[in-house]
């Protein structure tokens, strides 16, 4: 699996007054009748429980320049430092970053299991982006460029 280049995204909702999000890779588009996105999270996942139990998220797309922010949010020892850095704003209570490559809000519509992970199907209503084009990519283990 370390073989598929993948696109770094950050998952984030807010549960409560705390905002809880994770650094994924299993993030894909699904349809665009109806606009909507699937992400893939290990149970294991520190967002799993919150993911499945609120309706709402973001999908930030990670520009190149964001991959120490990549890194943040996929250190669990770093879980308490994720939102102190990055441009992180509140649309309605949900956590975004406002200078991701593209930012997707989604409505937590479908779930299933398989295997290891919980599978979310998210209905995009809406989606803010960023001018240049230049994704933060993650392929055998490490982060990488599309050019």
């Amino acid at each position: 699996m370390r073989r598929f280049a993948a696109t770094v995204t950050i998952l984030s909702l807010r549960r409560g007054d705390k905002p809880y999000g994770i650094a994924a890779t299993a993030v894909s588009s699904l349809s665009t009748d109806p606009p909507s996105i699937i992400i893939c999270v290990n149970r294991s996942a520190s967002i799993h429980g919150h993911l499945l139990a609120e309706r709402a998220f973001s999908a930030n797309i990670l520009h190149q320049d964001q991959f120490i922010l990549a890194q943040t949010f996929s250190d669990s020892s770093k879980r308490e430092e994720r939102f102190s850095s990055g441009e992180w704003q509140d649309d309605g209570g949900l956590p975004y970053l406002a200078d991701a490559q593209a930012t997707l809000f989604c409505e937590n519509v479908q779930q299933m299991s398989y295997g290891t992970h919980s599978i979310v199907v998210g209905l995009v209503n809406r989606v803010r982006l960023r001018q240049e084009i230049d994704p933060l990519l993650y392929v055998d283990g490490r982060f990488a460029r599309a050019t």
